[in-house]
């Protein structure tokens, strides 16, 4: 627990204090975000969960190969798991299911609930008897005898740690929370090699609670995913040091806040469109043409969804239909995959002649 012990010592930068400030005038909303939304709360989450668990998945377990197509399918409670790589796709949707259920219960901060975490994440990818804490070597009595601890011991002394520091009220919770994930990532409490992953959900979970909300709605981790590499890259440079109490925690702390605060930015867009959408009088197939006029001259139905989370199916359907009928695109392919290509120059809604040759083969 160097990191939680070594606080008082730490002097925040001031970079990092005003990204914190940015970052709590963006949560100012958050009731906002509670009422807009509250109609379709459990779609929205829904969806959301998916994404996360799409995301986490390929971040944090890159050696397993599963593809675009296959995860789709692994959502379904009826597609069984086929192989390891699989089996934690499973699993790691359950824990996003979990997770943002706008039903479900808190998540409490103690070794129990930790536990349980991680038993849902490797269910069947490893053992019950590997999916425990550590046990360690606490006091030798004789060259025969010794004693057997866990570091279940220790990582509840760092919650209560963790807890006494946040009672006293002077340290922001989420550079409070970093220093507790990188204490619990380099204490290596459990059997299994994934610390990383473990300390880092729980820190996710744990900012939910705190009221960052943002996550609830719109994927955290699609903006890790595009700056996964420095993400790693930071969370190895904590490692450096942390025996001696000096881990270097303050890149990742720049880097986690503005991750949460590019994520609240996109929230904020994305509550103005389904405002927007709630009062839209004209046509929902108009809008959705609309968009397809500024989508790029090939793309897909779902490049539609993302715009449009709350039309149904079947409005996209007849949009589609009724363009493809004025021949103003045209489908490559066949299936959920299947994209389509533009018969019209952006801004002209004619079919362009040059298009109207294609050879689709090429595309």
């Amino acid at each position: 627990m160097h990191c939680i012990e070594n606080l008082a010592r730490i002097a925040l930068p001031n970079d990092v204090f005003m990204a914190t400030i940015k970052l709590y005038y963006q949560m100012g909303k958050n009731e906002h975000y509670l009422k807009l939304f509250s109609s379709d709360i459990e779609y929205i989450m829904a969806q959301n969960a998916y994404e996360e668990a799409r995301l986490f998945f390929r971040i944090f377990f890159p050696s397993y190969k599963v593809s675009e197509s296959r995860l789709r399918s692994l959502r379904l409670d009826s597609t069984v798991a086929r192989n390891k790589g699989e089996t934690v796709v499973k699993n790691t949707f359950s824990v996003f299911q979990l997770i943002h259920n706008p039903k479900g219960s808190h998540f409490h901060l103690n070794v129990t609930e930790i536990h349980d975490l991680a038993r849902m994440l490797f269910k069947d990818v490893y053992p019950p008897e590997k999916i425990q804490y550590q046990k360690i070597e606490r006091q030798r009595h004789s060259l025969i005898t010794h004693e057997i601890g866990s570091k279940r011991e220790y990582l509840e002394q760092l919650i209560i740690k963790l807890q006494e520091t946040k009672k006293l009220g002077i340290y922001e919770s989420v550079f409070l929370y970093l220093n507790f994930m990188v204490d619990m990532m380099n204490m290596e409490v459990f059997r299994f090699p994934e610390h990383d992953v473990i300390a880092f959900l729980v820190f996710y979970v744990m900012m939910i609670e705190e009221g960052l909300i943002a996550s609830r709605y719109i994927s955290f981790f699609a903006k890790l995913s595009f700056n996964a590499h420095e993400f790693k890259t930071l969370m190895e440079k904590t490692k450096f040091g942390w025996n001696e109490g000096y881990s270097e925690i303050m890149p990742l702390a720049r880097f986690v806040l503005r991750m949460y605060h590019d994520t609240y930015l996109e929230l904020s867009e994305f509550a103005r469109d389904y405002a927007y959408e709630a009062d839209l009088e004209i046509s929902k197939s108009d809008y959705v043409e609309n968009t397809i006029d500024k989508l790029p001259d090939v793309f897909q139905k779902d490049d539609i969804r993302r715009k449009h989370p709350f039309i149904s199916d079947s409005t996209i359907n007849r949009t589609l239909k009724r363009l493809q009928d004025d021949n103003k695109i045209r489908p490559l392919g066949k299936g959920r995959s299947a994209k389509w290509v533009k018969l019209y120059q952006k801004g002209s809604k004619k079919p362009s002649a040059q298009q109207l040759n294609l050879d689709l083969e090429d595309i």
